[in-house]
């Protein structure tokens, strides 16, 4: 995987997915930092949650109040997250006279086991905490990570930044949280907006509603599915590799992760999955793949078929493909579509994506 700038462009709606994004990022662009934040004094959600480094047991924020905090969502296996990291370490020795507290929340799928070996051998000395079903996370509307929060003493948000940190936006978020002095800091960029229309919470959500481009590939028990005998129930369709190590396993666990939050309702969800690798998508590495991702059999469908027939599909749901090199990783778009259960096309999400936050799409598409 790894390119991000080849994203659904193809197709007639797929090309709307593409030309959003760049609105999105021209918007960015085009906005400086001094516009004002909408979560000035909102009081930070209080939370409780196991730790993975320093003293054994939880933490708790409130036990932060009189402390400016920085709070930074991360992933373990996300690389801006990994490569924010000796910036979070030497932001909390720098400010620690100044009581400043960097507290680190694992999320995205993470373990307990998971981020503490992460915090050894990244050698973090301040607090790490695991949020492993991503509910403190759908509690700060985390969109995706690294997501940064900067509360006061007084436990409130100060300012928020979705992305890595660099030094400017850094020194404005402490400045913020009154951990240091600054006359020339901004404020903050507002976060986006967490649901859009029929309570839905996307990166992309399709109000038109068009009919989802069809698809007829044969599954892991070797039978035919398509769109048509999906009918009546909300479709999460995605495109992976079995092989892969680098988004791939993120997208598998964040949608075991969205069936067991769903409970009951998840009878009424079909995870899709279309290879984007078939010449190494065995039967073997997908059933370890779905184990891996807590897929219940039954639930989901890991569809595949010859190159040209699965290159039409990706053509139409606007998913780049690189050519397949065997002993690497495959690259492609990284994506989350949701169908409703009449075939249309209603969510498109970026990875990486917070299952709650896919969950709480599919129970409101379940209910329309």
């Amino acid at each position: 995987m790894g390119k991000w700038d080849k994203g659904p462009a193809r197709g007639g709606w797929a090309k709307l997915v593409a030309l959003t994004a760049v609105v999105v990022l021209l918007g960015l662009a085009l906005f400086p930092r001094s516009m004002p934040s909408t979560q000035g004094s909102t009081l930070a959600p209080d939370f409780i949650l196991p730790t993975a480094n320093g003293v054994p047991g939880t933490l708790a924020l409130n036990s932060l109040r009189g402390h400016p905090v920085l709070l930074n969502f991360f992933n373990s296996e996300c690389v801006p997250c990994i490569q924010e990291m000796p910036l979070l370490r030497q932001t909390a020795l720098r400010y620690k006279a100044r009581g400043l507290v960097v507290l680190a929340v694992a999320t995205g799928g993470d373990s307990q086991a998971g981020a503490r070996s992460f915090a050894q051998a990244r050698h973090l000395s301040f607090p790490v905490v695991v949020d492993e079903h991503q509910d403190v996370a759908w509690l700060y509307q985390v969109a995706g990570w690294p997501t940064s929060f900067f509360l006061d003493p007084r436990g409130r948000i100060r300012g928020q930044l979705a992305g890595p940190l660099d030094d400017a936006s850094l020194r404005d978020g402490l400045a913020l949280a009154g951990a240091l002095p600054c006359t020339a800091c901004h404020s903050l960029p507002p976060p986006k907006p967490a649901a859009g229309a029929g309570g839905l919470s996307a990166d992309t959500i399709f109000s038109a509603a068009p009919a989802a481009q069809p698809f007829a590939l044969r599954d892991q028990r070797g039978q035919v599915v398509s769109l048509r005998s999906l009918r009546g129930k909300v479709v999460a369709l995605t495109f992976v590799s079995a092989i892969c190590t680098a988004e791939c396993p993120l997208i598998g666990r964040a949608l075991g992760q969205v069936s067991h939050d769903l409970g009951p309702e998840a009878a009424h969800l079909a995870i899709v999955a279309i290879s984007v690798a078939p010449e190494a998508d065995t039967g073997p590495a997908i059933r370890r793949f779905a184990a891996d991702a807590g897929w219940r059999s039954g639930q989901y469908h890991y569809l595949s078929g010859s190159h040209g027939a699965l290159a039409a599909v990706w053509a139409a749901y606007g998913i780049w493909v690189g050519p397949y090199v065997p002993g690497q990783d495959p690259e492609h778009t990284p994506a989350l579509y949701l169908i409703d259960r009449r075939g249309r096309l209603r969510a498109y999400y970026d990875v990486p994506f917070l299952a709650p936050r896919v969950a709480s799409s599919v129970r409101a598409l379940l209910a329309s």
